[in-house]
């Protein structure tokens, strides 16, 4: 989905959100290798009179193309300021410097947590042995080389053309150093993979009941912003930007523990969630998450 309309505004501030067509990703297990589909990914533009932020990156250097030539239609004369990037999976940054090259200037921000985290995923054995298996275009394009400022542990915000942007560290999500975007003007906020909307959510990262209490506190963080339009990074493009995903994203983290509680084999806990939420995306998010539960991964 590519609209150019805004999902918010105040005066000269607008937010736009470009949302992706989920990637084959392949997954090899067993012996066998499975295409299945990765995630719809959202990625939102806030532009203000003279400038404008990115929210988030995708993976390739293709999808990053088609990225920044809607960006280009959107923001006109205006300056790409900044590519703020919620967390350090690869799926969120590994196409932002070559967003940077089309539009020069762009700084690359996020905070130090984050940062520590991308390096985690620029690195090996991660680069190799998950990012590629999972999408193997990025075999060839190798691990990029990526300029990162890191924000003032003190503040994590930044102004862009007189505008203030929150950059808040969260207690939890699907994976750790998790941040979102608040953007007060606007009663908006970019949730990164905090919160999500009508996608399977990943639960690799959050194996324990503890990780799983953290990541609906996390929730609970981004409701006391009292945001009127929420982004998740995963939707899909019929959905809205309500506060509605708050809730529905904590109910499918319970929804989800009763379920693998009560199934012995990852084809059950995936059958499962499949007949529970028949309409959410993501197949292969889904297939890691219940293989991760049941000890295979």
């Amino acid at each position: 989905m590519s609209q150019i309309k805004p999902i918010a505004q105040n005066g000269s501030l607008e937010a736009f959100v470009y949302i992706d067509d989920p990637l084959p990703a392949q997954l090899s297990v067993f012996n066998s290798t499975e295409t299945l589909a990765f995630q719809y990914t959202a990625f939102t533009l806030i532009t203000t009179a003279h400038e404008a932020v990115l929210v988030d990156a995708p993976p390739t250097i293709a999808q990053a193309e088609k990225l920044a030539d809607w960006i280009a239609k959107v923001i006109g004369d205006r300056k790409l300021n900044t590519i703020y990037i919620t967390h350090g999976h690869g799926d969120h940054f590994f196409s932002a410097p070559t967003i940077q090259k089309r539009f020069p200037g762009a700084r690359i921000r996020a905070t130090q947590a984050a940062f520590n985290h991308m390096q985690l995923h620029l690195s090996e054995p991660v680069f190799t042995s998950f990012w590629i298996p999972l999408f193997p275009v990025l075999e060839a394009e190798g691990p990029p080389a990526i300029d990162v400022d890191s924000l003032p542990p003190t503040d994590n915000s930044f102004i862009v053309d007189g505008h203030q942007f929150h950059a808040i560290p969260v207690v939890g999500g699907d994976t750790v150093a998790s941040t979102v975007l608040h953007v007060p003007e606007l009663d908006l906020v970019v949730t990164g993979d905090v919160v999500y909307g009508n996608c399977y959510q990943y639960f690799a990262e959050n194996k324990t009941p503890e990780l799983r209490r953290m990541w609906m506190k996390a929730i609970d963080q981004v409701a006391g912003l009292h945001p009127k339009t929420v982004v998740p990074s995963h939707m899909q493009p019929n959905e809205s930007f309500g506060v509605n995903h708050l809730q529905e994203t904590k109910d499918y983290i319970l929804a989800w523990e009763k379920l693998d509680a009560d199934t012995e084999t990852w084809q059950e806990l995936e059958a499962a969630a499949m007949k529970a939420y028949p309409n959410r995306t993501g197949s292969y998010i889904l297939r890691n998450s219940a293989l991760v539960a049941k000890g295979l991964m």
